[in-house]
């Protein structure tokens, strides 16, 4: 049962989900985010000298070039979340024939086919690759990339699955481990959340953390079996719906009381991300109110990562399908 006192915090996994109805074709074949970079680096290393990776981005992304030891420069993302042309354009220009470039579409309200465009047209050879982690639903609507990967476990409750579209179909996934451990460790923790009003918070919080820095130490895995049974049973047409839903009131009580932030009313959003100097200490007060609101990201390695002064302004407010127009409100309480 899910604790509405509380918003935020990872997905609980309902265990009643394996007797649902509800089937739907999704077969993710990778586990995580990263599994799907790393494979797509791995297989074009050989072929390029120079990856651009902006420099508003979470260190497990920043991390997968430097395992790989393939060279990376960082070009800037604008406060409005969106790529600065002429900083991609400068390292680009300098290395035309052989330079991949990582594109976020930063929770899934980011529209990247203007610079996709804008790259093709001046230099061709270039190879596009598009994180769309924060856009699920978005996946299939870019015109033109080389590659295209998303994952599942920050939009539904499973622990791992992730996907790569390219334009020349390959099974890279044959390479890769299977049935990672992480997997079971993060699925045990959120199925204890369901009875926590019983054995507390402290065990599956520390199941989790474990199966986290596992995640950390070892990525390169297909998607868990557990994964693949449980993405199943879960109606993402419904978690669309309430996701627009929660967003589009987030937004119009945003924009009554004046707080910048990303708003697309087409894009189904991971999160309603606010940009402000007060980030802190608005989050303080949402903690407070038992509304935990995550950032991205943290800064842990600023030559991974670059500098970037959204990483000091940006705060996260759910939206998720876990919750209503009552807990949006909640929300916008804090926030007046």
């Amino acid at each position: 049962m899910l604790d509405k006192e509380v918003i935020g915090g990872e997905f609980q996994i309902d265990p009643n989900i394996l007797y649902w109805d509800y089937k739907n074709n999704l077969k993710p074949s990778y586990s995580l985010g990263r599994t799907c970079l790393y494979t797509i680096l791995d297989s074009v290393k050989d072929r390029i000298n120079l990856l651009l990776i902006p420099d508003y981005l979470c260190y497990s992304v920043a991390e997968v070039p430097k395992r790989l030891n393939v060279p990376f420069k960082h070009y800037h993302v604008d406060l409005s979340f969106e790529p600065n042309a002429s900083s991609i354009k400068q390292f680009i220009s300098d290395n035309p024939n052989k330079t991949a470039i990582v594109l976020i579409s930063y929770f899934g309200m980011v529209k990247l086919d203007k610079t996709i465009t804008a790259i093709r047209n001046e230099y061709p050879d270039t190879t596009i690759i598009i994180d769309d982690v924060q856009n699920y639903y978005g996946l299939t609507s870019h015109k033109d990339y080389d590659y295209c990967f998303t994952s599942l476990r920050k939009w539904f409750s499973v622990p791992d699955g992730a996907y790569i579209l390219a334009k020349e179909e390959s099974n890279y996934s044959k390479s890769l481990f299977s049935n990672p451990v992480y997997a079971a460790y993060k699925a045990s923790g959120n199925l204890l959340k369901n009875h926590k009003d019983i054995i507390g918070d402290d065990i599956s919080l520390e199941l989790i953390k474990f199966g986290e820095e596992l995640m950390d130490k070892e990525y390169r895995y297909q998607c868990s079996d557990l994964s693949k049974e449980l993405i199943k049973h879960i109606d993402t047409d419904q978690a669309k719906s309430v996701r627009l839903k929660n967003a589009k009131f987030l937004h119009d009580g945003l924009t009554k009381l004046g707080i910048n932030h990303l708003y697309d009313s087409d894009s189904v959003p991971l999160f309603i991300p606010i940009i402000t100097e007060k980030r802190d200490s608005i989050r303080s007060m949402l903690f407070e109110n038992k509304i935990f609101c995550p950032i991205h990201w943290p800064v842990t390695d600023t030559k991974s990562q670059g500098e970037n002064e959204l990483y000091f302004k940006e705060l996260s407010l759910i939206c998720d399908q876990r919750y209503d127009e009552t807990d949006m409100e909640r929300v916008l309480q804090v926030l007046v």
